[in-house]
């Protein structure tokens, strides 16, 4: 591997390195559906070691929706300090709204049309002034939250999202994920969508991973760790990994994730780590630690370090 990016069996070789781990959550922690193998163990061990977890995840959902998922998946909230969602993070945005703080297009706007999957509103739960409007050209911004893919098509969207940029209507995305992961499917994510009215001509606000205050915020969270002793670990170069790149903090690639079926299971060692070289080019972001899955340790080296503690008594 070149670069200074290598490969690591485990957090076990991380953990004396970092006490802060902001973990992406599809791809890394589960699928979707259920928790990777190995991610459940490995959550306990940073735990007994002292570590800080916090989630970051470019869910569309808020923070509570996404630790009760985590739940349900095994994953509990002892295990982490803290969720922080796009979601979350563009809940606060539109709250504070008139404030300016964020996006002045926003001031003293209500009217809203939604983009979600299966017409999900709980995001604007608690912001009664926000007023959902069922004609984009009504709009004063368009709110962003998923897509109904795969029964919907990029194509689908894209005669509603000509017209709002031809109006030039701000757009808000809570989650800027172009692809999402479910189980072995993938279906275009927010993002796309978000980026196709960029082409159109249309201005697109991105709240969540790459970019900084989405991981500003979880840093803000951890108790008395540096950033130098921080580490994010996440299965998307552009999202996670040039993130954490942008503000000089260390990244793990998860190989499993978003990126597994470009990894071949017969594939030998050295086409791997060529690959990994090709795909961190391509998206001008640099890990310096590279795992198939984020696991605790692997059994090869469980097994030698039991042979080390062996020949130590």
């Amino acid at each position: 591997m070149t670069g200074n990016t290598r490969f690591c069996d485990g957090l076990y070789d991380l953990v004396d390195s970092y006490d802060g781990f902001i973990l992406d959550q599809w791809g890394v922690l589960h699928d979707g559906i259920k928790p990777y193998d190995g991610v459940l163990h490995a959550l306990r061990q940073l735990k007994t070691h002292g570590k800080q977890v916090v989630v970051l995840s470019n869910s569309g959902k808020r923070a509570e929706y996404n630790a009760a998922r985590l739940a349900e998946l095994g994953i509990k909230k002892t295990m982490y300090r803290a969720v922080v969602s796009a979601g979350e993070v563009a809940w606060e945005v539109l709250k504070n709204r008139h404030e300016g703080k964020s996006f002045r297009d926003l001031q003293g706007k209500n009217r809203c049309f939604l983009i979600a999957r299966g017409n999900d509103r709980s995001l604007l739960d608690g912001l009664e002034d926000i007023e959902l409007v069922d004609e984009v050209q009504d709009a004063e911004f368009i709110l962003i939250t998923g897509t109904d893919a795969p029964k919907k098509t990029l194509a689908d969207y894209e005669p509603l999202l000509r017209r709002a940029a031809t109006s030039r209507i701000p757009l808000i995305c809570a989650n800027p994920d172009e692809v999402t992961v479910f189980g072995r499917e993938r279906a275009m994510g927010p993002g796309a969508l978000a980026k196709k009215y960029q082409e159109f001509g249309g201005v697109s606000h991105m709240i969540g991973k790459p970019y900084a205050p989405a991981f500003r915020h979880c840093i803000s969270l951890f108790d008395g760790v540096i950033p130098s002793r921080m580490v994010v670990i996440g299965d998307s170069l552009y999202h996670d990994v040039a993130g954490a790149n942008a503000l000089d903090i260390d990244a793990v690639f998860i190989m499993g994730g978003l990126h597994a079926a470009e990894f071949k299971e017969d594939v030998n060692e050295e086409a791997c780590h060529r690959h990994v070289e090709h795909l961190i080019h391509q998206y001008s972001a640099r890990p310096l630690w590279v795992m198939d899955h984020m696991i605790w340790q692997s059994p090869e080296a469980a097994r030698l370090e039991k042979i080390r503690e062996m020949s130590n008594d």
